[in-house]
């Protein structure tokens, strides 16, 4: 389990913008947000979670409109730990996938 203190999360910033990426490149960053967001939330690290939303969202536009993701979103903002959890228990990063084909 990751203390709040500790960090094996990857460091937040330009790299993951997606832009001058190959297509490759930003599935590969997907999935590392997703998988950092699923992991976050299954350790009770919150605020992690929230950053590897954010970066998820802006690899992939196309998560926007999904209800899943707008719900997990809306858990998120207002800090509603059991529904966010409860959101992202069969979370996985083929779940993501799924969601956007």
């Amino acid at each position: 389990m990751l203390l709040e203190n500790q960090s094996s999360i990857p460091v937040w910033g330009s790299s993951f913008s997606g832009k001058g990426s190959s297509f490759g490149d930003q599935i590969r960053q997907r999935n590392q947000m997703a998988t950092v967001m699923i992991m976050s939330i299954k350790n009770n690290n919150f605020e992690t979670a929230k950053r590897a939303f954010s970066a998820l969202i802006l690899l992939d536009k196309e998560l926007v409109d999904n209800p899943i993701i707008i719900n997990l979103s809306d858990a998120l903002s207002s800090n509603d730990i059991c529904k966010v959890k409860e959101l992202a228990s069969g979370f996985t990063t083929d779940f993501i996938d799924f969601l956007i084909h």
